[in-house]
């Protein structure tokens, strides 16, 4: 769950200082459009987050299904 949840944080935050520095945030003058860019390719080789969320979903089914239940900590 983490996966999907930190990658989109981690891109909300570097698009905001990309609107905080205006348009010299997508220039090469600051580490802000290399950032963006290793961040959203990694929402991408990793597996989109679709398919974590599928994943994630399968997994607590499975657990209420024999009863385990599923503790969110």
């Amino acid at each position: 769950m983490i996966k999907f949840y930190a990658a989109r944080v981690l891109g909300e935050v570097i698009d905001r200082a990309i609107q905080v520095h205006g348009a010299r945030g997508l220039t090469d003058e600051t580490p802000l459009a290399a950032m963006y860019t290793a961040a959203r390719a990694a929402r991408i080789y990793d597996g989109p987050d679709e398919v974590h969320r599928m994943v994630v979903s399968r997994r607590i089914l499975k657990a209420f299904e024999s009863g385990d239940g599923w503790r969110f900590e």
